[in-house]
């Protein structure tokens, strides 16, 4: 065998090892989501094939929009725990007037707790943040 054709076929095993090793490969085997979450993140990918594994109402899908609603559907019971649990919580005792106002005028007034949980206006929730942090 002359150089050149050993050169071609050496080429040739190594891109044919290094596409089995390659990420392309690894993205036949995705696994189930886990969460709303990765869940979502595979619709905006445009996984609905993978997730039609999963589930099967998620194979004929074309539109992310829409599979991210069904995604907030199947993991529905654990999206109200998340819910929940995000409405409960309480101001960190450590948070400073200054931080809190800044929470509030990036809109983040239901991560603050129930008192600030019904509030809309940043300007109402930066005068709340007086209160409950003087």
């Amino acid at each position: 065998m002359s150089p050149a054709m050993r050169g071609i076929v050496c080429l040739a095993m190594f891109l044919t090892v290094s596409e089995t090793n390659s990420h392309f490969f690894l993205r036949i085997n995705i696994q189930a989501p886990t969460d709303a979450n990765a869940c979502k993140v595979t619709c905006q990918r445009f996984g609905f094939q993978a997730l039609g594994k999963w589930k099967p109402e998620f194979k004929d899908m074309t539109n992310p929009t829409v599979c991210c609603t069904k995604c907030d559907e199947a993991f529905s019971g654990e999206a109200k725990i998340q819910t929940q649990q995000m409405m409960q919580a309480e101001v960190a005792p450590a948070m400073t007037a200054q931080q809190c106002k800044t929470i509030c005028h990036r809109f983040g007034m239901k991560t603050l707790g129930p008192k600030f949980s019904s509030i809309t206006n940043p300007v109402e929730c930066a005068k709340q943040c007086d209160v409950e942090h003087a």
